[in-house]
């Protein structure tokens, strides 16, 4: 007999062909008895081969999986080991504060051309 991931439990009838089984403590429910889903090694090799180049259909036919799900352990992957970058602020300028920045930047630039050349 299995046990129930949080407490005790009893037979509950069952479903698509399955034994369900109920807990008698917190009344949670469950079928399967392993986990769904594929193993843990199967998506790093997944992630693996995305960070190598590989394109995601091809994992996909590798593995023998469907490339949204691909695409999945690549986003969770990255979700967990990588943080999102700070939104920068926005300054917003007046088109003639341009021109007078870019003016004086010209005349700088300008001056410093001028010294350059004249001592070569």
């Amino acid at each position: 007999m299995t046990e129930c991931p949080k407490c005790g439990l009893v037979k509950n009838g069952c479903h698509l062909g399955r034994q369900r089984h109920r807990c008698k403590d917190c009344g949670f429910q469950f079928t399967r008895a392993t986990p769904k889903g594929r193993p843990a090694n199967e998506k790093a090799t997944a992630v693996l081969l995305y960070t190598l180049g590989l394109s995601l259909n091809s994992i996909a036919r590798t593995l023998k999986v469907s490339t949204p799900a691909v695409v999945r352990w690549v986003r969770l992957f990255a979700e967990k080991i990588y943080e999102k970058p700070e939104p920068r602020q926005v300054v917003v300028v007046e088109l003639d504060e341009m021109w007078q920045y870019l003016r004086s930047k010209k005349q700088t630039l300008e001056s410093l051309l001028s010294r350059y050349w004249s001592a070569h």
